[in-house]
């Protein structure tokens, strides 16, 4: 008999049995712990806007995209200067270079042209621009070449060596914070080699950078011509979005990283100062010397601020709501950040009641599970698929009532950030986001302007166009709000800075790292931001605010002659829960011209009384507040004094 077949005979129900017992544990297994597959996000490229006709500001720009940058020296940093003016100024007008002719020009306060135009400028718009500046113009031309030495006056040779900081600003002849302030001030991109030249007014230069010429001034014809031998654009863009080190990436590992891993010096983890902006201000503000420039105030009428409460809620979504109900009453609103399987519809009408705004907090699976969908047949569903940003989008949209208000806000679980330049706003772009506050500080020991501002600006991509979305940092969060560092903040952004303070008090604040300081903070937010004449808003308000003072019109003739500055304004304004009748962006004009101060202003042909113009933190600018529609400022400035003849 073979041994084998009867080992067979004895052994084959025992491990026919093992068989099943194994089948089993490997379907329990199945059916207890799923495999999850990570979801494919779409994405958008970034796009031109559309240009604007209207505005004392003229913005050139490329003809045609960059090709896709491989490092962060080959970003095409034209938008900067895009993000640069509406931040600043909010009405300017742009064009692409192809464009320009003497009928775009007319009318013109100033043109600027970034580096990438100048690069490929033909003669025939080098010449325009010329006769624009002979006529009392002002022109900007960064980094410019060979061609452009008849305008500039100056022969930068073509060496170039890496930026580091301001050394003198003796030409702005700036005081104060500025003062102090600036040479901190991180700079990014090459600097063209020039031979020193002495400062304004006895020579060209307004700014130096180390210890040569860094912006020079020349006076041709009855205009200016401003030099930058430093590439502000790309300064702008870096300190907003900061450079990659290696390639466009931030680091190489494949994990997920907070967006303060993006910060691009050191000296902006516990910044008190805007850096960005205030570089921003000293340069443009100098325009005003020729003559006034005015502008669409930052804020609604002459608010010297904004104050913006956000409640991030990966899992408890009641005690978001209890923190929005707070500021409810205190007369005030805020905005709840929730995961699209932590809301339902009677927990919607609970935000309404609050007088909360609603937004998405981007599940990445940071302090909580992702966001998935179960694939399989009845009971057994071994495979899960993570649900992308657009599907988490649209299953909240299913989970609220019908007609709430549109989604259209974003905040990123735990900040949470891919490591390149630009994937995560273009997924966000994709999906409709149309503002997203995940840029700011996580840990304790971080806080403040880690990105140079607190005002939204757009992302670009990798060929330097714009993504349709804003990104508004916030510069305080859980582990680093005290009330101390909200009110210092309040104080500065009052008295010079004028910023949108946005802080972050998730629901879970006082459960993963509990802080009498934070809430504090938070207790006092609402009263410190009406003492220091901010205004409270949601991200929403503000963001259909801001969209408002885009689509506003302010162009402005100036007479030498009179000294009179004439402003016309078409406003358009938003709604908001804290300021009945809604808000509109108020008119901010210079307070001195040529050393003269303001004599009188007249709103549509009456008198303004002097005591409602409202001088800034800085004393720049008054601003006066408008309503909503078409209006016609006058803006007439003192004669100075004839001198006492000699007896």
């Amino acid at each position: 008999m073979n041994p084998r077949s009867t080992l067979w005979r004895t052994l084959r129900w025992d491990l026919l049995a093992l068989c099943v017992l194994l089948a089993g544990m490997g379907l329990y297994s199945l059916m207890s712990s799923s495999y999850v597959q990570l979801a494919k996000q779409e994405s958008v490229d970034g796009s031109r806007p559309p240009d604007r006709t209207e505005g004392d500001i003229l913005l050139l720009l490329p003809d045609a995209p960059s090709a896709e940058a491989k490092t962060f020296d080959e970003v095409d940093c034209s938008y900067g200067w895009f993000n640069a003016l509406w931040q600043e100024y909010g009405s300017f007008a742009s064009a692409l270079t192809r464009n320009l002719s003497p009928e775009i020009l007319a009318g013109r306060s100033v043109v600027i042209v970034p580096r990438r135009v100048a690069e490929t400028m033909p003669t025939t718009g080098v010449s325009a621009l010329a006769g624009f500046v002979r006529g009392g113009g002002q022109l900007v031309i960064e980094q410019p070449g060979e061609g452009w030495m008849s305008l500039s006056g100056t022969s930068a040779s073509k060496k170039t060596r890496a930026a580091k900081s301001i050394t003198s600003t003796e030409g702005l002849n700036v005081h104060g914070p500025m003062r102090k302030h600036l040479p901190s001030v991180p700079l990014i991109g090459a600097l063209h080699i020039t031979p020193a030249q002495e400062m304004w007014p006895a020579g060209p230069t307004l700014i130096e950078i180390d210890s040569q010429p860094g912006v020079l001034l020349r006076e041709l014809g009855k205009g200016r011509v401003y030099t930058y031998l430093f590439d502000l654009g790309c300064t702008i863009t870096g300190l907003q979005q900061g450079v990659p080190a290696q390639g466009m990436r931030f680091e190489r590992s494949p994990q997920l990283e907070p967006t303060e891993a993006r910060v691009t010096d050191e000296r902006l983890v516990t910044s008190l100062v805007p850096y960005s902006d205030l570089l921003e201000r000293a340069l443009f503000s100098h325009f005003s010397q020729l003559r006034p420039v005015p502008k669409l105030w930052s804020y609604p009428g002459t608010h010297a601020g904004a104050l913006l409460l956000a409640h991030p809620a990966a899992s408890n979504t009641r005690a978001a709501i209890g923190y929005a109900d707070w500021s409810r009453k205190q007369g005030a609103a805020s905005t709840i950040f929730t995961a699209s399987d932590r809301i339902n519809a009677a927990q919607a009408g609970l935000i309404e009641q609050a007088s909360a705004d609603l937004g998405i907090l981007w599940v990445r699976g940071g302090q909580r599970e992702l966001v998935t969908r179960h694939i399989g047949v009845g009971a057994l569903r071994p495979l899960s698929q993570e649900l992308s940003l657009e599907e988490q989008l649209k299953e909240m949209r299913l989970a609220l009532p019908a007609g709430y208000a549109p989604l259209h806000l974003a905040h990123s679980e735990d900040t949470l950030w891919e490591h390149d330049w630009s994937t995560t706003f273009e997924q966000m772009a994709a999906a409709r986001v149309r503002m997203d506050s995940s840029f700011g500080p996580s840990g304790a020991e971080k806080w403040g302007y880690l990105f140079g501002t607190g005002f939204p600006y757009y992302p670009l991509d990798e060929r330097g166009l714009p993504l349709p979305l804003l990104e508004l940092p916030f510069l305080l969060h859980e582990r680093s709000l005290t009330r101390e560092r909200l009110r210092r903040f309040l104080v500065n952004s009052q008295s010079y800075f004028h910023q949108s303070v946005a802080i972050n008090i998730p629901a879970h604040a006082m459960q993963r790292s509990p802080s009498a300081g934070a809430l504090l903070g938070f207790r006092d937010a609402h009263a410190l931001a009406k003492e220091h004449d901010h205004w409270v808003a949601t991200h929403r308000e503000f963001l259909e605010f801001l969209y408002a003072r885009r689509q506003s019109v302010l162009t402005s003739q100036w007479s030498a002659t009179t000294r009179r500055l004439t402003i016309s304004v078409n406003l358009l304004g938003s709604s908001s829960r804290t300021v009945p009748g809604g808000v509109v962006p108020g008119v901010a004009f210079p307070r001195v011209w040529n050393g003269e101060e303001i004599d009188r202003v007249l709103l549509d042909g009456k008198e303004v009384p002097p005591k409602t113009l409202i001088t800034t933190g800085p004393s720049f600018d008054k601003l006066l507040a408008v309503s909503q529609g078409r209006h016609t400022i006058s803006v007439y400035y003192k004669t100075p004094e004839a001198p006492t003849p000699l007896e």
